[in-house]
């Protein structure tokens, strides 16, 4: 199993809630040795399977509530209630620690969006967000695999 597990997840069809997976479609062709990418249309329990074991997790979403892209570490609260339909990151950590094995790293990764309207494609803004955003998660990667 790979050490790292980029998740990448939003909505093909909401024009820049998109990045998260075109971020994450971009380290996959990288084919990086130690890390797997998934993406998602949303966080749900099941994926807690997919990260139960990672050495990290990264996880990659739009957001409308940044300005310039977000790194920021979260830890495993088994004590959290997880969900039951979707979850957010944290609430799949809790989900992998109840099972017994939550990553011991877990990062989320925001990149800055301004249109969520129904359509496909990125603005010009978010498709240069995504790139910085990718930039940072290779570093999280490259950084996971020599540690």
């Amino acid at each position: 199993m790979e050490a790292t597990l980029v998740l990448g997840y939003g909505s093909e069809l909401r024009s820049d809630d998109a990045a998260g997976l075109h971020v994450a479609n971009a380290v996959a062709q990288r084919e990086l040795p130690g890390v797997a990418v998934r993406t998602a249309h949303q966080l749900t329990p099941e994926l807690a399977a997919d990260i139960e074991g990672r050495g990290r997790v990264v996880f990659v979403d739009a957001s409308v509530d940044v300005a310039e892209v977000e790194v920021r570490w979260l830890e495993a609260d088994p004590a959290r209630p997880p969900g039951s339909h979707h979850v957010d990151p944290g609430g799949l950590l809790a989900l992998a620690a109840m099972l017994g094995n939550a990553p011991p790293e877990a990062v989320v990764v925001r990149v800055p969006v301004s249109s969520l309207d129904v359509g496909f494609g990125l603005t010009a803004p978010a498709a240069a967000a995504v790139e910085e955003a990718v930039e940072e998660v290779l570093a999280l990667c490259a950084e996971q695999e020599q540690g």
